[in-house]
C-alpha cells in the first residue's frame, strides 16, 4: 500500500505540474494577444485613458460626467465645477501628466430656447488656454472665432492654490470681498491675461477682427457689419474710437 500511495502522490504531483505549465502558457499566450492588437467592431465606454508605458496619463475621452478635473503640477483641482456646462470631450495632457488642451463640446435645449458650445483650446505651459478656436450659442444668439490670449509667466498652479482658499469660505460677504481683492492683486501684478487677437463672428451678426495692445485693450477693429457695411476703427487705451475708416473713405 505505501508504494502503491507514493506512486498515486507521483503521478497528481506530475499532473499538477502539467496544468500549471499549460495555465501560463495559455495566459501569457492571451496576454501577449491582447497588448499587440484587438479588434472591436463597437464599444460602449464613459471614459478612455491613453497613457504612456510608465503609467504617465497623455489624453481622456470621456462623457461629462467622467471629464477630468484639471491637473496642475502633478495636482487635481475642481475647477470646472459651478459653470452649469456640461461638456463631453477630449483632454490631453504633456510629458509631466498636467493638463495641457483639450477638445469640449455640449448641447441641449433649455426652457428659454437653447445652449451650445465647443471650444479647442491649446494651454500655454504652466498655464492656461493660450489659443482657443471655440462657438458659443444661447437662444440662437452665436459667437464663433479664432482668440489668441497673453498668460503670465508665473505658474497658474499659484493661482489655484489661492482659488481653492477662496472657494472653501462660506458663502457671503467676506467671502466675495475676498475674491474682490484676489482679482485686484492679479490684476496690479498683471498677472490678469489678455486678449491679444479675435477672428471670428459676433452676436450682433458681424464679422470682426480686433487687435489689442499686452493690457487686452482693443486699438484696431475691422468690421463688416450684419448689412455688409465695412469700417475699420482706431481706439486709444481707454476705449475710445479716434479714428475710423469706411469703404466710401476708400474712395
Amino acid at each position: 500500500m505505501d508504494e502503491q500511495l507514493r506512486r498515486e502522490v507521483r503521478r497528481l504531483r506530475r499532473t499538477t505540474a502539467t496544468s500549471v505549465v499549460l495555465l501560463v502558457i495559455v495566459t501569457t499566450s492571451a496576454f501577449v494577444q491582447v497588448r499587440l492588437h484587438t479588434k472591436f467592431d463597437e464599444i460602449d465606454v464613459e471614459r478612455i485613458n491613453v497613457r504612456e508605458p510608465n503609467g504617465t496619463l497623455r489624453l481622456t475621452i470621456s462623457n461629462h460626467a467622467r471629464l477630468p478635473e484639471a491637473v496642475i503640477g502633478g495636482k487635481t483641482y475642481p475647477l470646472r465645477g459651478g459653470s452649469g456646462v456640461q461638456s463631453a470631450g477630449l483632454i490631453f495632457f504633456n510629458d509631466e501628466g498636467n493638463e495641457d488642451g483639450g477638445l469640449v463640446w455640449t448641447g441641449q435645449r433649455t426652457p428659454a430656447g437653447n445652449r451650445a458650445s465647443a471650444n479647442l483650446t491649446f494651454d500655454q505651459y504652466d498655464q492656461d488656454e493660450t489659443v482657443s478656436l471655440g462657438y458659443g450659442e444661447e437662444n440662437r444668439h452665436r459667437q464663433a472665432g479664432l482668440s489668441i490670449i497673453d498668460r503670465p509667466d508665473e505658474p497658474i498652479q499659484i493661482f489655484a492654490e489661492s482659488l481653492m482658499v477662496i472657494r472653501a469660505m462660506g458663502e457671503g460677504p467676506e467671502k466675495e470681498a475676498r475674491m474682490r481683492r484676489f482679482r485686484d492683486a492679479m490684476m496690479a501684478r498683471g498677472l490678469m491675461p489678455a486678449d491679444r487677437l479675435f477672428v471670428g463672428k459676433q452676436l450682433d451678426k458681424s464679422s470682426r477682427v480686433t487687435l489689442s495692445d499686452p493690457r487686452g485693450r482693443p486699438r484696431l477693429r475691422l468690421t463688416v457689419d450684419s448689412l455688409g457695411g465695412a469700417r475699420i476703427e482706431f481706439l486709444d487705451d481707454a476705449g475710445h474710437v479716434t479714428r475710423t475708416l469706411t469703404g466710401s473713405d476708400a474712395r
